[in-house]
């Protein structure tokens, strides 16, 4: 039997009356029809015809064999074929007039009072944005867990209220363990390195109370016993009421990192080895070489007062020319020994002359728009060792402004302060990670470690204040005469 436009029969048919209508009118985003068992629309209503989007004049009475598309008409007879035998179809389809557009179709056998089915409710819902949302998102998702994978940087998360914790696949696949299954904070805990536990206790109880960024070192153990290194950041998150609810971070597998630091730091000590050797050498060569060219001459010199005395004034004449000789060829030796031991720069124009030399050819490569330069030493000389070690920190600090800082403005400036000279280099630039750079060594250092150590060799104290996107400081405190 047919369903009628707006009335009821009283038997197993239904009618599109009025109480279905106006409850088809409220769907605020699908546009439903309502399909007689001919398969002719019977009513056209909701979201559609409301938007302006669907009239109704051009589907009622007719067929969906007469009104769909050729290549989706049998399709769909199909599921509303099956919806009329009283199965529920749910499925997907192309827009009639824009096939880029996906329609979410739900059919839904509509029952009479003798619960025969006696015609099919469609709800169409246009799901297009929600798809794209949803393949953006699992995109979205695919490259992080990719960058995640290549940084080796898992996330995790967790709710101090139910002690809940959850880690991303890469933090599963760094510990060791297949993903599965809700963890605890003492299941969590249980991966740390027992020398390492308290430590992570100790940021997990501040950090309920004071939410500010922390960032550490520790060691996980997987479940074959291989030991990770870690580097862990992480951060509260408030509610409106100010109380810590989530607690978001990262671990980041530097075991790489560490061991490639661990033999930096073995070669560094074979370096200063060889330094010590060289430094032997040196001592060996100015004994062997300078100090017995120096006795000869002064066997020379004996013999010009010995000729002198026996009134040989000719002989000793010529023993004065070897002397002289010998004395040109001992200064350049020493001169090639000393320009060994340090810059020449610093010799042939003095610290000032090489400071500003080195700045205003930093502003020229690096294209800045301004660079200002100030030095204020006073009269007093500096100690050499101090020299080289201000004039090496300058070298690295505005090698990293013309490579790494992509700075407009730079501002150098050097001056004794009391017992003291202070080393300031400034600029706009991008700044950087600066517990990254510190904690990770190798991962874009920007050769803090070797300036701190150089500083720190004759007593001083190096300094870097930086933020990503807000330019960086390095301050540089030494004594005028070195503490060596």
């Amino acid at each position: 039997m047919a369903l009628g436009p707006a009335r009821t029969d009283g038997g197993d048919g239904l009618v599109a009356d009025d109480p279905y209508r106006v409850m088809a009118e409220q769907f605020p985003d699908a546009t439903v029809l309502l399909i007689d068992p001919d398969l002719r629309f019977q009513l056209v209503t909701g979201a559609g015809p409301r938007d302006g989007l669907v009239r109704p004049d051009q589907f009622l009475g007719r067929t969906v064999l007469e009104l769909a598309p050729a290549g989706q008409a049998e399709t769909l007879a199909g599921h509303y074929r099956a919806a009329l035998a009283g199965e529920r179809r749910q499925f997907m389809t192309p827009g009639w007039r824009d096939p880029s557009r996906t329609w979410l179709v739900d059919a839904v056998p509509v029952h009479g009072p003798q619960g025969v089915v006696g015609g099919v409710m469609v709800f169409c819902r246009d799901v297009t944005e929600r798809n794209r949302a949803d393949m953006a998102l699992r995109d979205s998702r695919r490259q992080l867990a990719e960058a995640q994978r290549i940084a080796r940087i898992g996330s995790w998360e967790w709710e101090p209220a139910t002690n809940r914790v959850t880690w991303s696949q890469e933090l599963y696949r760094i510990v060791g363990v297949d993903p599965g299954g809700e963890l605890g904070v003492e299941s969590a805990i249980g991966f740390v390195h027992p020398d390492d536990r308290a430590l992570l206790q100790e940021a997990m109880a501040r950090i309920v109370d004071d939410p500010a960024p922390f960032a550490f070192e520790l060691r996980a153990v997987r479940p074959d016993g291989v030991v990770r290194t870690l580097l862990a950041r992480g951060e509260g998150i408030r509610d409106d009421s100010g109380r810590v609810v989530r607690v978001i971070g990262t671990n980041q597998d530097i075991t790489e990192a560490k061991q490639a630091e661990e033999e930096r730091r073995r070669l560094l000590a074979r370096l200063y080895e060889a330094l010590e050797g060289q430094q032997q050498r040196l001592a060996a060569d100015l004994h062997d070489e300078h100090v017995q060219a120096l006795a000869a001459i002064a066997l020379k010199v004996d013999r010009v007062r010995l000729r002198l005395e026996r009134g040989e004034p000719a002989a000793a004449y010529d023993l004065l020319g070897e002397v002289r000789g010998d004395l040109g060829d001992e200064l350049v030796g020493l001169r090639r020994t000393i320009a060994a031991l340090r810059p020449l720069v610093l010799d042939q124009r003095g610290l000032e002359a090489a400071v500003r030399e080195l700045a205003h050819a930093t502003g020229d490569h690096a294209l800045l728009e301004h660079c200002e330069v100030s030095v204020d030493l006073g009269d007093q000389p500096l100690d050499p060792a101090v020299e080289t070690a201000v004039f090496r920190v300058v070298q690295q600090a505005l090698a990293n402004v013309e490579q790494h800082a992509a700075a407009r403005r730079l501002r150098v400036a050097l001056r004794r302060q009391g017992a003291m000279v202070v080393l300031d280099v400034e600029d706009d630039g991008r700044g950087f990670d600066l517990v990254e750079a510190e904690v990770v060594p190798g991962q874009g250092g920007f050769g803090l470690v070797s300036m701190r150590e150089r500083v720190q060799a004759i007593g001083g104290r190096l300094t870097v204040t930086t933020r990503q996107g807000g330019g960086t400081r390095l301050q540089a405190r030494v004594p005028a005469e070195a503490a060596l």
